[in-house]
This record gives C-alpha cells, sequence and structure tokens, in this order.
C-alpha cells in the first residue's frame, strides 16, 4: 500500500456519513464509566518495551463495533450440506495432532467444522476433506507460534527452524522436489500436511501447487517478521504492520486452492492478470480487518501486540487525539476503501471472456467464492468461542470489547 490506512483515514474521514464501526456518534458521546478491574484484560508477562506500553495504555479500554452482518448483507452466506459429518473430521484431525488435552478442548469449542461448512457451501467431500484438513493444519501450526506458550514461540533460534522444516516438508509433499515417500513430518502437525499434499498431487497440475507453495512461504516468512517484532516488544508502522498481516493472516493460500475446490481451472492469463490479483488483495484485507477486530482481545490477552487495533492506536501522531473512538473511525474507512476496491476488481474480472460461457460461468464463481470466504470469516469469527465474542455482543447487535 502505497499510503498507510491511517493516511487514508485522514483523506476521506470528511466524507464518510455512516459508519460500519463507529456506532456513537462524537456528538453524542458522554464519558466513558471505566472499566471494572474485574472486567479488564489482565496484562501478560512477557510483554516488554512498546509492546507493553501500547497494552497499558489499552487496558480496559473498550472498542465498539457496529453489526458488520449489515455491512454484508448482500453478500451470500450459505452452509455446506456435510456439516454434520464435517464436525467429526475435524475432531479427528485434531485427535491426530495434539495431545495437550486443555489445547485440544479449545480447539475442538473453536467449531472449525462450522468455519468449513461456511467457506466451502458447495463442495463435494473429497475436496471438503482436503481443505479440511489444511486449514486445521494450519491454525495449529500458527498456534505454536501466535499462542507464546510453547518453545518456538519464545525462542527465535527454534522459531527458524519450525519455518524452514515446515517448509522443506510442504514443498516434498506437494511434488515440488524429490519423491515425497518416507519422508517423515518434522512436527507432529505436519501430519495433516500429508494428507493435504496427497489430495493436491492427485488433481492439480505443478502450476497450481507451485502457487500454493508460494502463498505457504510468504506466509511463514510474515509470521516469523510478525514473530521477529513481538520478540522485540516493538510495533512497526501501521503501513509495514498492512503488508506483515497480509501474509501472515494466511488467507492467500486458502484463496490458491479455490480452483481446486471448484473443480474449475482457470487460465494463467486470469489467475496472473492485474484484476484477479486485484481481487486477492482486497478479499485479503477485508478478512484481515475482520480477524483483527474480533480477535484482537484474544491475542492481547495471549501477550500479542500485532494486531490492527494496538497498531493503529500506537501509531496515532497526536497523543492527545488517541482514543478508540478515533480507531474505529479509522478501521470504518478501511475496511469500506477496501470493499469499494473489491467490487472494481470483481466488476473487471466478469468482463473477461463474456463470448467464452464456461470461462465466464467460473470466473463468476471464484469471485463468488471469494465473497462466501469473507462472510464465513465473519459469522465464524462471531459465533466461535475461539474469540469469545458471544459475551461482547450487546441487545442492538453491536459489540463493546474490553481490551
Amino acid at each position: 500500500m502505497k499510503t498507510t490506512v491511517l493516511n487514508l483515514a485522514r483523506v476521506v474521514r470528511s466524507a464518510v456519513k455512516t459508519s460500519f464501526f463507529h456506532h456513537v456518534e462524537p456528538i453524542q458521546q458522554q464519558p466513558e464509566k471505566p472499566t471494572a478491574p474485574s472486567e479488564q484484560t489482565p496484562i501478560p508477562s512477557q510483554l516488554h518495551g512498546e509492546a507493553l506500553a501500547v497494552a497499558t495504555q489499552l487496558r480496559g479500554k473498550k472498542l465498539h463495533l457496529s453489526d458488520l452482518t449489515k455491512a454484508f448483507a448482500s453478500w451470500p452466506t450459505a452452509t455446506n450440506k456435510h456439516a454434520h459429518e464435517l464436525e467429526a473430521l475435524v475432531n479427528s484431525l485434531l485427535e491426530r495432532i495434539v495431545t495437550n488435552e486443555r489445547k485440544l478442548k479449545a480447539l475442538k469449542q473453536a467449531d472449525f467444522a462450522r468455519l468449513m461448512a461456511l467457506w466451502y457451501p458447495d463442495a463435494e467431500w473429497e475436496e471438503l476433506k482436503v481443505a479440511t484438513a489444511y486449514s486445521v493444519w494450519i491454525f495449529v501450526w500458527d498456534d505454536e507460534i501466535d499462542a507464546g506458550d510453547t518453545d518456538a514461540a519464545t525462542n527465535e533460534e527454534l522459531a527458524q527452524a519450525y519455518y524452514r522444516q515446515s517448509l522443506a516438508y510442504i514443498h516434498n509433499k506437494l511434488g515440488l522436489g524429490e519423491s515425497s515417500h518416507g519422508v517423515e513430518a518434522p512436527h507432529q502437525n505436519m501430519t495433516l500436511f500429508a494428507d493435504v499434499g496427497d489430495g493436491l498431487c492427485h488433481t492439480t497440475d505443478m502450476q497450481q501447487r507451485q502457487r500454493f507453495f508460494d502463498e505457504l512461504e510468504n506466509f511463514m516468512l510474515q509470521v516469523g517478521v510478525e514473530h521477529t517484532y513481538r520478540m522485540a516488544g516493538t510495533i512497526p508502522t501501521t503501513e509495514e504492520y498492512m503488508n506483515i498481516r497480509s501474509g501472515s493472516v494466511g488467507c492467500a493460500p486458502q484463496i490458491a486452492m479455490t480452483d481446486y475446490m471448484l473443480k474449475i481451472r482457470l487460465p494463467e492469463t486470469v489467475m496472473e492478470g492485474p484484476a484477479m490479483k486485484a481481487l486477492w488483495r482486497e478479499t485479503i484485507y477485508i478478512c484481515l480487518i475482520l480477524n483483527d477486530v474480533y480477535s484482537c482481545q484474544k491475542e492481547i490477552l495471549q501477550g500479542s501486540l500485532l494486531n490492527i487495533v494496538p497498531v493503529m492506536f500506537k501509531n496515532m501522531k497526536q497523543e492527545d487525539q488517541k482514543s478508540m473512538d478515533a480507531v474505529s473511525r479509522d478501521l470504518d474507512v478501511a475496511l469500506k476503501g477496501t470493499m469499494e476496491r473489491f467490487e472494481v476488481a470483481a466488476e473487471e474480472l466478469s468482463k473477461i471472456a463474456p463470448e467464452d460461457a464456461q470461462l465466464h460461468g467460473n470466473i463468476l464463481s471464484f469471485i463468488k467464492w471469494c465473497r462466501y470466504f469473507t462472510t464465513g470469516v465473519l459469522y465464524w469469527s462471531l459465533e466461535s468461542r475461539r474469540y469469545g465474542m458471544a459475551k461482547c455482543i450487546n441487545a442492538d447487535g453491536t459489540l463493546s470489547i474490553v481490551l
């Protein structure tokens, strides 16, 4: 992004007449009642430097969000017919790779089956099995670094080894290197990726798998960058953060599986064209914002200030103007902007090959899936016990999140 989200917000904020996030008009605002100590999120002991300073400033503040389901009311949502079977599949996959009973319980309660059913409402069972194995794996893999309670999470050298070994195994299992036979998984969670590799190798071509690998490589690279910031106790600028998080949020590899899940193969001229790249970028930005605002409480509790909410708060230029209301307004402008750019990209893509009914239809299916992906993130994030948003929802559908 050539300008930061905050710069964009300052340019266009005066033109914004309605708000997705900020549901309290500034002129009507009353001093907020202090949050009771028992409601405040405790400050993790491992925080230090800028991260500790920002966490201390944020402690007890409330982030007010409006009902975002209204903002996406025109976007499609549906549930896969295999929703019930997905529950059993997810539980069995988790039991294969998670031995810690406390973590296993929490991961089962996250209801990843619901997410898969929302993401892939039209997918068949064989493709669902592969996508579910991949999605369960990436959540567990990422938690090894993000949760802050593993050796790799607290040691830079071990974290780097974790990335390198994982990537080498993925490259092999996707059939991009030498024979994958007899190669052992470097970590317990990586055994699930063998299921992913087997499924993709049977039905996708080398170019598709290389694209998938490239996105996974960038994901792991940016997770590593986030980890370095976390270990140093520093917080990037908003522009730097958006560049990092667009990789570490993990959406791009999921998008790279879309043609496999839809049983289509778009030509490389479409996949590598500017309109498709723009659609990917804006889908990622939208989901990044949604994921960060709903997970900010959880992440701060785990000792991570690498989240758009604290990053925006920290990077506000005027100390006397720092407030959660200002953060909400800036998030509002950022989300509106990326949604508008998504629609522009979708329109450009929909103009391709109108004379070729099959290709044109496949492109429209790809666009529609990006909308399903986004609404899936939205509804699952609100419902899942992973982020605990149920206790933050007000009677009118708005949210008040205590940090």
